[in-house]
């Protein structure tokens, strides 16, 4: 459970980064920001830029007439006219390729190109292969072979993530996810073997209502929890249940621990983090104390729910919301009177932003990936998005590469009136 509200915690913060470190005048991007007419990248303000020619490249990136920077730092000598970016901290000129604001000395322009998805993790040029962290690896670039996001392959080994696995046999080798693979002799987790785990017998188990999960794992002898035997579990029965629970023919549990709950009588709701029986109901491994059973339920994706006198985050209650008059949209919204709020998950675990929002409660549409709209205005994040009019935003598919250009630092935030 700690594991999956620290991811949460570090996704809100990369949204809402700029606004918690005061840099919320006006804000650029989620990390390039105006404030007293000067540019800051995060916190740090960067005097000497042109501000009349200074354009957002990415999240990272930025140039000016003079310039290309990365974060606030220059990067000296790259030829503006010529610059690319290659990868998320990969880019080239005509005379030169970068990691952040380092050449990688050796590296071919030319011939430098990203190899993969998205997000690449895998550069070549046409000599070597590098990770992305722009270290060359020792792999025979010309038997060089994707097997899945993380792993490749040449005609002597398999990589996973850039470090080697250590006597795979390449010829039965298996991907199997983004974390776990297998050959004829062994599993692996990342780059290191389950000592313990059969190859022959061994699966992800999979969450009977979404797609597959890497939180739990099992053979024909063990059941393990993150690469970690889970001993008296029975494999056979084992099947996950929600995100982050799981039952055999005996118990249900959360990652490791026993859960007291009644298996004839339990329940949990679609985003599957909160679990209840006619009697208690738990957070994670985590009771919810003074809870009102019967009237509990779970509100959407944001580890929010309610009962007839409360709602909670977590385990915690959150005094000041009425639960009669909260109301989930989509995502991280929720309609509260005739209030928009954005409750990301770091609003509510400490950090310093306000919830309500500009958005209109009367006229709004969720449109998915954190995107609402009214009739005046887009939002990401709570945040409203000040190049894209509603119109623009009318499909799933608008949807999508309206996200991905936010990813990538296109397109900027406007500050909040409220």
């Amino acid at each position: 459970m700690r594991k999956f509200l620290v991811t949460l915690i570090l996704v809100s913060t990369v949204i809402s980064c700029s606004k918690d470190d005061g840099m919320d005048d006006n804000i650029l991007n989620g990390t390039y920001a105006k404030k007293f007419n000067i540019i800051h990248y995060k916190t740090n303000p960067m005097y000497d830029v042109d501000k009349k020619t200074f354009e957002i490249l990415s999240f990272d990136y930025a140039k000016d007439n003079e310039h290309i920077y990365f974060g606030n730092k220059i990067i000296a000598g790259a030829d503006i006219e010529s610059f690319v970016l290659v990868g998320d901290y990969m880019s080239k000129d005509k005379n030169h390729v970068y990691y952040r604001e380092m050449i990688l000395e050796g590296a071919d322009p030319e011939t430098f190109f990203a190899i993969g998805g998205e997000i690449p993790k895998y550069f070549s040029d046409r000599k070597k292969i590098y990770n992305r962290e722009g270290k060359p690896l020792n792999i025979n670039i010309s038997k060089f072979r994707i097997l899945l996001e993380n792993y490749v392959i040449d005609d002597k080994n398999v990589y996973y993530d850039g470090r080697k696995i250590s006597g795979a046999d390449i010829n039965t080798f298996e991907p199997l996810s983004d974390t776990y693979s297998k050959d004829s002799n062994r599993v692996y987790m990342e780059n290191r073997v389950l000592e313990d785990a059969n190859p022959a017998t061994f699966v992800i188990v999979a969450d009977q209502s979404r797609k597959k999960s890497e939180i739990y794992t099992k053979d024909n002898r063990y059941v393990y929890y993150y690469g970690e035997i889970m001993e008296g579990a029975d494999p056979e029965t084992f099947v996950q249940i929600g995100n982050i629970y799981a039952k055999d023919k005996n118990h249900i549990y959360e990652s490791k621990q026993i859960l007291d709950i009644d298996m004839k009588n339990y329940k949990i709701w679609e985003n599957g983090i909160y679990i209840k029986d006619k009697t208690k109901v738990y957070w994670g491994g985590t009771p919810v104390e003074g809870v009102d059973v019967e009237t509990f339920e779970e509100l959407g994706e944001e580890n929010l729910a309610k009962d007839k006198n409360h709602v909670y985050s977590g385990d915690s209650v959150l005094e000041k919301l009425d639960p009669a008059l909260l109301k989930y949209i989509g995502g991280p919204y929720y309609l509260y009177k005739n209030n928009i709020l954005y409750l990301g998950s770091a609003s509510l675990l400490g950090k310093k932003r306000k919830l309500e929002t500009d958005i209109d409660g009367k006229n709004y549409v969720y449109m998915g990936d954190e995107l609402i709209k009214d009739k005046k205005h887009v939002y990401y994040a709570g945040q409203r998005l000040k190049e894209v009019k509603p119109e623009e935003l009318n499909t799933a598919d608008d949807a999508r590469k309206l996200k991905k250009k936010i990813i990538d630092g296109l397109l900027g935030i406007q500050k909040q009136r409220k």
